[in-house]
């Protein structure tokens, strides 16, 4: 389910590892979800979790110094989406999800695959087109 595809490329090579990583994890979380043979995975879920977490929090802070780094103009709204994403995965209630585990990584799964999905086809593609103009903009200047 959670497949890299090239048009989520936004042509930042450490940007685009890192995405792929997000997509390893949710992976991971899918594998689970549909593992029927595992008898008590909650403790798999949490580590999932806590990855999950770890790796995004690690990633948003990367990606945001590089968009610094450049001036990108959309700064401060993909912080603003960062930051929400993280609070919702941090506000994931363990409790709950004791109660009915497959549900809870379903809806984890659910909500994980089309943020990544959709913030990066609509926000993060557009620090590519960004890059893509001081390109062609230093290119025009050095001539």
């Amino acid at each position: 389910m959670f497949e890299w595809k090239d048009e989520y490329a936004c042509g930042i090579k450490r940007i685009d590892d890192e995405h792929q990583k997000l997509f390893e994890i949710g992976q991971s979380i899918y594998e689970l979800a549909v593992n029927e043979n595992h008898v008590d995975y909650f403790g798999d879920i949490l580590n999932l979790i806590d990855d999950l977490k770890e790796y995004t929090v690690y990633h948003f802070e990367d990606e945001e110094k590089i968009m610094q780094m450049y001036d990108y103009p959309g700064y401060s709204e993909q912080k603003r989406v960062h930051d929400k994403f993280i609070e919702k995965i941090e506000s994931l209630d363990l409790d709950e999800m004791d109660e009915d585990i497959q549900k809870s990584i379903l809806n984890i799964l659910d909500f994980v695959y089309n943020w990544i999905s959709s913030h990066i086809l609509g926000m993060d593609l557009k620090i590519k087109d960004y890059f893509d103009e001081l390109k062609l903009s230093r290119l025009k200047n050095s001539k």
